[in-house]
Formats: C-alpha cells, sequence, structure tokens
C-alpha cells in the first residue's frame, strides 16, 4: 500500500509574451569594464605568434558595500593599453566557426575560447549596451582580425553565448511555443546571459519562463509537474541553478520553491552539478545551511499534517456509526508509521506533496462515508495551503509578494 505519491503532474498556462516595458528596478547597473572585461585592463602588445588572451570568470556585479557598480566603459581609460599593430586570427583546429552562427557577410567575431561566432555587429549592438560599448573598442586599425573581421573576445562559456546569440539572431524562437520544452540549461543561460549583456527584453521573457515554474502561487505550482511544464524540461538538481540565478537577479520569489526542491536532494548538495562547460553549479554556504535547516522545518510539517488529516473526528454530515471507529485505526496505523520510519514518506521532506492518493488507498481497506472521505480531501487541501503560507518562512527567506492561498480572495472590481 503505497503511504505517499511524488509531485503532482502538472501544467502551467501560456505565458505572456508582452515584454517588459521599463528596466526591473532590481537590475543590476553595469560594472565598470575592468570588472565585466578584464582582458581589457590586462591586455598589452603582442609578441610575435603570441595572439592569445587571458580568460575570466563572470563579474560580480556589486561592490563590497552593497552598492550597484557604473556599467559604462570608459573608452579613455584603456586607449593607451590597446594593442599597437594589428594582429590576424586564423582558424585553425584550435578554434573553429560555429556550425549556426558563421553568417558570411558578418562583420564582427565574438572568439569564445575555441569557437568563433561570425555576427552582425549593429544587430547586437541595438539589443545591448554593453556589446555597444565592448564593440566600439574593436577597430579595425587597433584589434585582432579574422577574415577581415574585427575580433572580440568574450569569457563566457561558449555554450551560454551561443544561447544568447542563437535568440538575437532568430534563430531560436523565444519564447517557445507551448508544447516544444526548452531544457533548464538553455533557460538558465538565456537569464544570465542576457543579465549580464543587459538584454533587457530578453531578461523579462527568460525571468518569466523561471518564475513559471518556481512560483510565488501555489495554483501555478499545482498545475506543473516534477519535470517541468509545457515550456521547460526540469531535473531536480536544476534547483540548485536556480537558486543561484535567484540570487544573481536579486529575485526572492524564485527562492522558496527552489530551496524546497534542494530539499528533497542527496548528494549533489555537497558535490554540485556538472554543466556543460566542465565548471560546476554549487549552492553557497550560505544557502546550503538554508537547505540543512528547512528541512526540520519541512518534517516537523509533515509530522503535522499527517496528524491533521488523520484526526478521528468524522464529518458533520457523517452517515455511517463506523466512521468514528475507522479514522482512529487510520490514525493508529499512520502512528505506527511514524514510531517505524521517523522521516520516511509519512514525514518527510515533501510537505508540499498531496495525500489525495493516500487517501484513496486507506478508503479502500477502511470503508467511510462520502461526507468523511470529502472532509479527509478538504484537510489535505488546508494542509498543504498551509505549508505553502509558511514556505519561505520554513526556508529562511522573507518575500514580499508571495501569495498566501489562506487569505480570502479579493472582491472583483466594479
Amino acid at each position: 500500500m503505497s503511504l505517499r505519491k511524488a509531485v503532482l503532474q502538472r501544467i502551467t498556462p501560456l505565458p505572456s509574451r508582452t515584454p517588459s516595458p521599463s528596466l526591473p528596478h532590481e537590475w543590476p547597473q553595469s560594472p565598470d569594464s575592468e570588472t565585466i572585461f578584464p582582458d581589457l585592463a590586462s591586455h598589452r602588445e603582442l609578441e610575435p605568434d603570441e595572439h592569445t588572451a587571458s580568460r575570466s570568470k563572470s563579474p560580480d556585479f556589486m561592490s563590497p558595500n552593497g552598492v550597484v557598480k557604473r556599467w559604462r566603459i570608459n573608452l579613455g581609460d584603456h586607449a593607451s593599453s590597446l594593442p599597437a599593430e594589428l594582429a590576424t586570427v586564423s582558424l585553425s583546429g584550435t578554434v573553429k566557426r560555429d556550425p549556426d552562427l558563421w553568417f558570411e557577410d558578418g562583420n564582427i567575431v565574438l572568439l569564445c575560447r575555441d569557437t568563433a561566432f561570425r555576427v552582425y555587429r549593429g544587430l547586437l549592438t541595438r539589443h545591448s549596451v554593453i556589446f555597444r560599448d565592448l564593440f566600439s573598442m574593436a577597430q579595425p586599425s587597433t584589434s585582432e582580425t579574422m577574415e577581415s573581421c574585427p575580433v572580440v573576445h568574450i569569457s563566457d562559456p561558449p555554450d551560454d553565448l551561443r544561447h544568447l546569440l542563437r535568440v538575437l539572431c532568430g534563430i531560436r524562437k523565444f519564447p517557445v511555443i507551448p508544447g516544444e520544452r526548452m531544457e533548464f540549461a538553455e533557460l538558465a543561460a538565456l537569464v544570465r546571459m542576457s543579465h549580464k549583456y543587459h538584454v533587457e527584453d530578453l531578461h523579462s521573457r527568460a525571468m518569466h519562463h523561471l518564475k513559471l515554474y518556481f512560483t510565488n502561487d501555489l495554483s501555478v505550482w499545482d498545475t506543473a509537474g516534477v519535470d517541468g511544464n509545457l515550456f521547460l524540461h526540469i531535473t531536480p538538481q536544476d534547483a540548485i541553478t536556480a537558486i543561484n540565478l535567484a540570487r544573481l537577479t536579486h529575485t526572492d520569489s524564485v527562492l522558496p520553491t527552489a530551496l524546497y526542491l534542494c530539499c528533497q536532494l542527496d548528494s549533489e548538495l555537497t558535490t554540485g552539478v556538472e554543466r556543460s562547460d566542465g565548471s560546476t553549479e554549487r549552492l553557497d554556504p550560505k544557502d546550503l545551511e538554508l537547505v540543512l535547516r528547512g528541512r526540520t522545518e519541512l518534517v516537523r510539517a509533515s509530522t503535522r499534517g499527517a496528524c491533521t488529516i488523520c484526526k478521528p473526528t468524522p464529518s458533520g454530515q457523517c452517515t455511517s456509526k463506523a466512521c468514528e471507529r475507522a479514522l482512529r485505526e487510520i490514525l493508529g496505523m499512520m502512528l505506527d508509521g511514524l514510531q517505524k520510519d521517523p522521516i520516511g514518506d509519512i514525514a518527510g521532506y515533501a510537505a508540499l506533496d498531496t495525500w489525495e492518493h493516500w487517501i484513496e488507498d486507506v478508503v479502500e481497506l477502511w470503508p467511510l462515508c462520502e461526507p468523511c472521505r470529502t472532509m479527509l480531501h478538504a484537510r489535505d487541501l488546508e494542509v498543504r495551503r498551509d505549508v505553502w503560507k509558511r514556505l519561505p518562512q520554513y526556508m529562511g527567506i522573507t518575500v514580499e509578494d508571495w501569495k498566501d492561498p489562506t487569505a480570502p480572495a479579493a472582491a472583483p472590481a466594479k
């Protein structure tokens, strides 16, 4: 007899395709060029046959005191550090063209590790002020070239840049149509890259997709599935990336459900998850601490929920004298299960899981009248709504726009 089942299979509604008309207030301002493109600050005159550029990790946009850094590049600060002579980069065994993003009439080449993307300068600068300022340094007389095009070195993972360029160049339709689900790794890349390069419209759409799954609304949560929704395919380990994206973009509403899903993970919490570029996505130690504390709260919530659902009080409309005895026996069975397995199917970390399948299994052994059976399902919903209401508290997070499903529905506007 199954006691608990996995998360509900859920489907989400079609998201709005309308981009945000203005820059979100939490959007970080740009750091200076030495922060986002350290290659420029350390650029020196090239020796013969030496045409490599240093790489760097993605920047942290916040200064130590929490003040957001300015996001414009002062060209004058770098004029003296640009190479004095023209260098030529050739396609070789170590540098290859991207098969989809090499346009013969493109006028600028983005060199990302061992992959070259020949794209359109004007198209990218129209979408991104960061690209505009970066490309303004890549003048034919002062930069490396590849097939007569200026070369700009990009330190991001090639897959991340590829996902961004595919959308900006119109190869990849985004948002995707319902049923054509994208992998979470692609969505995560779009969030990271649109945030870094300040592509406002794309960032708004990517965050909308992220928040459709990692939602602040229980009714939306219940229409998705453990493997995603109509637009997104997800694995349990992707919750780690979701937490890091929420921290990057200062989107607190994503954190409660992402932390909740991390509570269901095992070794991935400490080992992390490998990304396509070979790097490892890990939780920050402070977020790992939130997960471990959250597990304790979820076990307590699951135990309270089990006792609430199995309370041996029949429905007020009960039609059978046998129901009270049956409910007492059901409670006894549940308490016996808790003793044998304190953190198991009954009192585990999945406090948001529905008990509806367990209830159906129980009533096959202890037949209840229809009002009492309906009462158990109503208790199940009440328990889940209470857990959802307190989920940010359980996860140690404060969320201003968290939706309380126990609150009375607002009256319709006249």
